[in-house]
C-alpha cells in the first residue's frame, strides 16, 4: 500500500490517501481534492523521471533512458568497476556449486555491489523529492500561490509511505531540509541476466568505452520495485475540460503559424496553469499515427463500452488532406461532426476517449476530474460503469467528484459480486462490471476547526453498503427538511 500525505497544501492542513486501483475523492468544494489530485500527480510525474525502463528480450537487456542523466557518460563509474570483480566472484562460486538462481536477492549480493546500489537509490530518491516540488511549482507556481493561507513556506511538506518495499520520504520547500530518507531494500530480488549483463560491459574495455546507461539497469531493477505500486506514467484530465477543447483549435492554428515543426515539448502555452497547458498540449499533439496496431485487450473494450454506452458515438481524429492541424471529430449513426458542434457532454468526455485510445495503456494512472460534468443522470451510471472497467483492465484511476449517482452506481458494483446469476444476467451487468472492495479507496474532504483547515477522512467500504455516503445524505436530508417545513407552512 502506497500513503501519499500533503500539509498546509492549498487549503489542506492535513491529509493523507492511499492509492488504490480506484481512488475517490469527494466532499464540499474547496477542500483540496483538486490539489491532492496534482500532489498524487506530481509524485507520479517524478517517479517516471527516477528512473528508466528495463526490458529483457531472451538473454539481451535494454534500457529505454529518460531525461534522467544517468546514460549519458561513456564509462562505468570508478566505484562500480571496482565492485564488480567481486560480484563475479559471487556469481561464479554459486554456478560452480549449483546455487545460482535466475533471481538473487539484494541482501545476498557482495558487499561492494551492495554499498554502491544503495548509494545510488539515495540518488534517485532525492532526484524524486527535487523533481516532485518542481512538478509542484510547475502547477501551481510559486509557494505564496499554494502554501496554505497563514502558514510559513517551510511548513509545507509532500511525503510518501510504504511497508513494503519500506520507504518514508518526505519532500520540503525548504532548501535547508535536511535529506534522510528511510528505505529497505533488503528482500528486493535482481535477475542473473541483468548482473551477467552489467559483467559483461564491465570486464571488456571496448565495451566499456562503448558503455550506453549499463551501470543504470541493476539500480533501474531496485528503484521499480521500491515504486511498483506507482504507476511509471501518468495521465490528468482536468476540470472544465469542455472550454478547453472548444478553444484547442483556434490554438493550434496560432501555433501552426508559428511553426510547423512544433513539438509537444516545445509548446509555449505559459499564460495557462501547469496542468491545463499540459492538457491542451496532448490535444494539440494527438496523431493517428500514434494510434498503436495492436489490440489492447480489455482497455479496448472498455473504451468501446464509454463510446458505445454513454457517447453513442465514435471519437477520433479527422486528419483530412489539406488540414493543419487534427479534427477531433465525433461519427454518429446520423452523422459526423466537428467537435464544435457537439454537445457539452461529448465535449467533456472527448478527451477521455482519445487520452484512452492514444495514450494510456494498462498499468498507467488515469486521474479524472469531474466525470459527472454536464452528464445526464443516466449517462453519469453508465460511465460510473466504464470506469470501473477500466480498473478491471489494468489501469489506475482517481477521480474527484460531486456526484451521488456515481457513488451510488459503484456501491452497486461493489455489491454485485455477491448477486444470484439470475439478478445478474437481468440487470444486463457482466462480469467487467465487478468490483471488489479492496480495490477501491475513498476519501471525505471537508474542514477541520481543529486543524483550521481541511482534512481527508478515509470512508469505509464494504460489499454489503459500499461507500459511506453521509455527506450526500446529508445534504439530501436537509432539502426533504425544508420540503416538509415549506408543505406545512402551506397548510
Amino acid at each position: 500500500m502506497l500513503t501519499i500525505s500533503v500539509k498546509n497544501f492549498g487549503p489542506i492542513a492535513e491529509g493523507s490517501v492511499d492509492l488504490k486501483p480506484l481512488t475517490i475523492f469527494v466532499g464540499p468544494s474547496n477542500t483540496g481534492k483538486s490539489y491532492m489530485a496534482t500532489a498524487v500527480y506530481a509524485i507520479a510525474r517524478a517517479r517516471s523521471q527516477t528512473g528508466n525502463e528495463v526490458t529483457f528480450h531472451d538473454d539481451a537487456v535494454s534500457v529505454s533512458l529518460t531525461n534522467f542523466p544517468y546514460g549519458m557518460g561513456n564509462e562505468m563509474p570508478e566505484d562500480l568497476l571496482l565492485a564488480l570483480p567481486e560480484l563475479q566472484a559471487f556469481r561464479d562460486k554459486h554456478l560452480e556449486t549449483g546455487t545460482l538462481s535466475p533471481d538473487v536477492k539484494f541482501s545476498q549480493l557482495p558487499e561492494g555491489i551492495r554499498l554502491w546500489l544503495d548509494k545510488e537509490i539515495v540518488q534517485r530518491l532525492y532526484l524524486l523529492h527535487t523533481s516532485a516540488i518542481q512538478q509542484i511549482r510547475f502547477f501551481h507556481g510559486e509557494p505564496s500561490r499554494f502554501v496554505k493561507t497563514g502558514s510559513k513556506i517551510e511548513g509545507f511538506s509532500l511525503s510518501i509511505r510504504q511497508p513494503a518495499p519500506l520507504l518514508n520520504l518526505e519532500a520540503r520547500l525548504s532548501e535547508d531540509s535536511p535529506f534522510i530518507p528511510e528505505f529497505d531494500i533488503s528482500d528486493i530480488s535482481l535477475p542473473i541476466r541483468a548482473i551477467d549483463h552489467v559483467l559483461r560491459r564491465g570486464i571488456s574495455p571496448e565495451l566499456n568505452r562503448m558503455y550506453l546507461g549499463s551501470e543504470t539497469i541493476l539500480v533501474d531493477l531496485v528503484v521499480g520495485e521500491i515504486f511498483n505500486k506507482l504507476p511509471a506514467r501518468s495521465y490528468f484530465l482536468p476540470a472544465a475540460r469542455s472550454g478547453m477543447v472548444q478553444g484547442h483549435k483556434v490554438l493550434s492554428a496560432a501555433l501552426v503559424r508559428q511553426s510547423s515543426q512544433i513539438g509537444i515539448r516545445e509548446l509555449n502555452i505559459s499564460m495557462l496553469p501547469g496542468i491545463s497547458a499540459e492538457f491542451l498540449s496532448h490535444l494539440i499533439a494527438f496523431d493517428r499515427r500514434m494510434l498503436l496496431l495492436e489490440s489492447k485487450g480489455a482497455l479496448d473494450l472498455a473504451t468501446h463500452f464509454i463510446e458505445t454506452h454513454v457517447l453513442q458515438g465514435k471519437i477520433d481524429l479527422d486528419q483530412s488532406a489539406g488540414l493543419p492541424f487534427p479534427n477531433i471529430a465525433y461519427e454518429t449513426t446520423e452523422g459526423n461532426f466537428t467537435i464544435e458542434h457537439t454537445s457539452s457532454m461529448v465535449l467533456e468526455l472527448a478527451p477521455l476517449v482519445l487520452f484512452l485510445k492514444y495514450l494510456v495503456r494498462p498499468g498507467d494512472l488515469l486521474i479524472f476530474e469531474e466525470p459527472e460534468s454536464h452528464l445526464h443522470p443516466a449517462a453519469q451510471r453508465q460511465l460510473a460503469r466504464g470506469i470501473v472497467r477500466l480498473v478491471n483492465a489494468g489501469v489506475r484511476v482517481l477521480i474527484t467528484t460531486h456526484s451521488d449517482i456515481i457513488i451510488s452506481q459503484i456501491n452497486n458494483l461493489l455489491a454485485l459480486p455477491q448477486a444470484s446469476p439470475e439478478l445478474i444476467d437481468s440487470s444486463g451487468l457482466e462480469p467487467e462490471d465487478f468490483l471488489q472492495p479492496d480495490q477501491v479507496g475513498a476519501y471525505l474532504f471537508r474542514y477541520s476547526q481543529e486543524l483550521s483547515g481541511c482534512e481527508t477522512v478515509p470512508l469505509e467500504i464494504d460489499s454489503d453498503t459500499g461507500i459511506d455516503e453521509d455527506e450526500f445524505a446529508s445534504v439530501f436530508e436537509a432539502i426533504y427538511d425544508e420540503s416538509i417545513a415549506l408543505q406545512r407552512d402551506r397548510n
